[in-house]
């Protein structure tokens, strides 16, 4: 698959001592990577177990988050990875190919196509952002849906709702939580299923042109607790936090 290609995305961190960047390609009908792509990988790097059986990129886009971790572990692990988009799937499957590793990816919305599976580590980078201003952030492509509601808050619930039905006992879910979507009914839901709840990533980043160009939009957002911004310095930001779950809470 090579048609529709557009830039290539290079991922390396160096707080995790990479030396060479794992390249892939993007299209432009695929979400691209993100900063919050770079905080999830380096907190589902860090919190591998030491031998896992079964990893699951959830919303895998590109496959970048799939591909990383396959490099990471033992060629046995059943790596995993599922998008929405039928775009995504193909374009993470060509990644794949192209860097080597196996990856089983599926199309299907959330744990659609892991009907009775269970992962030790599921990372969630499905969209959650406040959905108008995911789409005038210049983040999602036109022809990529969002639809995470008014506060961004819609398919975030739904994974933690879900997802300590596909951990396996000692399994961890790793979640972004960005202060451009409501934080608090997130957290609050995450507490109500899981034992324990841990922030191990936080950035802050300035408001962008394209957001700043629609400031009375991030206004109303604001003032009706749909997003939180904090001025630093002359600047108003937010920040993308980095969540790990575990340990299902019995009810």
């Amino acid at each position: 698959m090579t048609t529709g290609l557009s830039r290539e995305f290079a991922y390396r961190d160096k707080k995790l001592g990479d030396t060479e960047a794992i390249t892939v390609a993007t299209a432009a009908d695929v979400f691209y990577p993100t900063s919050t792509t770079m905080l999830l990988l380096r907190a589902a790097r860090r919190g591998l177990v030491q031998r896992p059986r079964a990893l699951l990129d959830l919303g895998c886009g590109c496959g970048i988050v799939a591909i990383v971790l396959a490099k990471c572990v033992e060629p046995d692990v059943h790596v995993c990875a599922s998008d929405l988009s039928a775009a995504a799937v193909r374009l993470a499957r060509y990644n794949a190919r192209r860097q080597g590793v196996r990856i089983d990816c599926q199309r299907g919305s959330l744990f659609e196509p892991w009907v009775g599976r269970r992962f030790d580590l599921i990372v969630d980078d499905v969209a959650g952002v406040a959905e108008p201003l995911a789409r005038v952030s210049g983040w999602y492509p036109r022809s990529v849906p969002s639809d995470a509601g008014r506060d961004g808050t819609r398919w975030v619930l739904s994974v933690l709702d879900a997802a300590p039905d596909y951990l396996a006992p000692a399994g961890r879910l790793v979640f972004p939580v960005l202060t451009l979507s409501r934080e608090a009914p997130v957290l609050a839901r995450a507490r109500a299923r899981f034992s324990a709840v841990e922030l191990v990533e936080e950035q802050w980043y300035p408001l962008t042109e394209e957001l700043l160009a629609h400031v009375a939009l991030v206004e109303e957002l604001v003032a009706d607790g749909s997003i939180h911004l904090e001025k630093r310095g002359t600047r108003w930001c937010w920040a993308t936090r980095i969540y790990a779950a575990s340990g299902r809470v019995r009810t």
